[in-house]
């Protein structure tokens, strides 16, 4: 049995996936190149895997796997901030965002459960924490230059896209 406090920060985490979801919609319509086509498909295909991942636990729980918050609605609006910058700055700024905020949240969550009390929730748990740590070495890969920036993010896909060849 979970507790409490897992089922509330559970659900905060996929919510918060609903709107980093949001964020790579708006911001892949806005992409140029196939490159910056790549790294936001990357992350949209990442932040739909994770919801997947996320929803029979929530449903099992009792929880709600619908946006019931509307926070997509504020990704979107986030989305518009973080393309107004440039290429780099915006996943500098992202990855600021992910390091006090979002990673730490996500990490927590595989602190309120045991495999004992749990072991399907314990593993998605600790699912989460690698997704959003593998999201943050994405944005500090393309901040930084490094080529193939996506690698990590796209290894833990269980339906990766195909990187472009580029000239």
């Amino acid at each position: 049995m979970v507790s409490p406090q897992f089922r509330e920060c559970l659900l905060d985490v996929y919510l918060a996936v609903h709107a980093a979801e949001a964020v790579f919609e708006v911001m892949l319509v806005r992409a140029q190149g196939a490159e910056q086509r790549y790294v936001l498909s990357t992350l949209l295909q990442g932040e739909t895997e994770a919801k997947v991942v996320m929803r029979p636990l929530l449903s099992r729980l009792g929880l709600p796997i619908t946006d019931s918050e509307g926070t997509s609605v504020g990704g979107a609006a986030a989305a518009n901030q973080l393309s107004a910058l440039p290429w780099t700055d915006r996943f500098d700024a992202l990855g600021d965002m992910i390091r006090a905020t979002y990673l730490p949240r996500y990490l927590e969550l595989a602190t309120l459960v045991t495999p004992e009390e749990d072991a399907e929730a314990a593993a998605i748990a600790r699912f989460i924490g690698e997704h959003e740590r593998a999201v943050l070495q994405l944005a500090d890969n393309v901040a930084q230059g490094v080529p193939d920036p996506a690698a990590p993010l796209a290894a833990l896909l269980h339906f990766p896209l195909v990187r472009p060849t580029l000239m």
